[in-house]
């Protein structure tokens, strides 16, 4: 039975968000608040698809309203084409609570405001971990509304989907590294090339791990010092400091903490990391236009992370069976658009844009759109 003190305020702020420059045709952008528990979170639901939309809900102290709106449009906007290219039947959405640590009682506010958003407005919207947000929290979220992924089955005879989707984003973002590995540098193995780790976050430190087993040489750089200072005495790693960590003459740079750093300081030939956005300017994708001039392979953001979501649409099935679709899904994906971006010479991030749209507009299968350009 719900809990009867909980009584947030849902908003639509639709109207009051739409000439922010990162707005872009999104259907629904929602502000919830709760004076009680002192919640205020936003929702931007970019895309429905069957009804739903599913994106993590992060956690942040924003310097601004507008930096506030900047961040879940840009990631919603991420969610539906991550889903698209993914082949997942789901819209893309994204929530963020200003707030710096969530309390329990914040979390069921935010619960209840989903379910109101649901039965308000018919639109679902799936709730999932995104930074910040812990299993705890998304335990609270789920008191008060059954659209809440990320929370681990228990299953005693067998490892099952669920839970902290970090290293299963971790593991896509490794298999996309040696696909581009392969791609870019025509090596099979990792074994000795340097791979610089920028954030060592939950995905970037488990990321660490699956390299390190791999025989890469790592160099990393996190805020933190004790993270850092773990990844050199678990791996061997070389620290940096943060500011130095893309500009490293390395064989890959994996950026796997917050988005916009991809800049002319890059030298290595391939960038592939976890982290969204990666772009600063991704409406006119140039970053990604900037580093194919340089001979520069960019696996785009929201391909190569997308296992963390792939994990979250899959939640219950067996941990290895869901490992494998993340390795196929990734893999498939950016070697054609790879090949796709070599054979049309196009950069590889406006390539994918242009394959999900097509994928989303067409309603057509993933083989069936990338066939069609490759024999085009």
């Amino acid at each position: 039975m719900l809990d009867q003190t909980v009584n947030p305020v849902v908003e639509d702020i639709t109207a009051q968000v739409s000439s922010h420059p990162e707005f872009s045709n999104h259907m629904k952008v929602f502000q919830i608040t709760d004076e009680a528990s002192g919640l205020k979170a936003r929702i931007a639901i970019h895309s429905l698809i069957e009804g739903r939309s599913l994106g993590g809900c992060r956690r942040w102290e924003y310097e601004s309203d507008a930096a506030w709106n900047a961040d879940i449009l840009r990631l919603s906007r991420g969610m539906t084409r991550k889903s698209a290219v993914a082949g997942l039947p789901l819209g893309g959405a994204k929530a963020a609570i200003n707030h710096g640590h969530p309390t329990a009682a914040m979390m069921r506010a935010f619960g209840r405001g989903i379910a109101m958003i649901e039965t308000q407005f018919g639109m679902v919207y799936i709730t999932a971990e995104d930074v910040g947000i812990s299993e705890a929290l998304l335990i609270e979220a789920k008191k008060e509304t059954e659209h809440v992924r990320g929370i681990a089955p228990v299953q005693k005879d067998v490892e099952l989907a669920g839970g902290d989707p970090g290293p299963y984003t971790a593991y896509g973002v490794f298999t996309g590294i040696k696909v581009a590995v392969k791609y870019r540098l025509g090596k099979e193995s990792l074994k000795g090339l340097g791979v610089a780790v920028q954030g060592l976050g939950d995905v970037g430190y488990s990321l660490c791990e699956f390299l390190h087993k791999e025989g890469a040489k790592l160099v990393v750089a996190d805020l933190d010092g004790e993270r850092l200072q773990r990844a050199v005495d678990t791996f061997g790693a070389m620290p940096v400091m943060p500011h130095e960590i893309l500009s490293m003459d390395v064989d890959v740079v994996a950026p796997c903490a917050m988005g916009g750093v991809l800049d002319e300081n890059i030298r290595a030939p391939i960038v592939a990391g976890s982290a969204n956005n990666q772009q600063k300017d991704e409406i006119n994708n140039a970053e990604s236009r900037s580093l194919k001039e340089k001979n520069i392979l960019y696996a785009p953001d929201y391909v190569i992370n997308s296992g963390g979501l792939i994990s979250v649409y899959y939640e219950g099935e067996t941990k290895e069976h869901v490992m494998g679709i993340i390795s196929k899904q990734v893999e498939m994906t950016l070697d054609r658009i790879f090949m796709l971006s070599q054979k049309e010479g196009l950069d590889t991030a406006t390539l994918s844009d242009q394959l999900a749209e097509n994928l989303l507009q067409d309603k057509v299968s993933f083989e069936t759109v990338f066939m069609a350009r490759m024999v085009a």
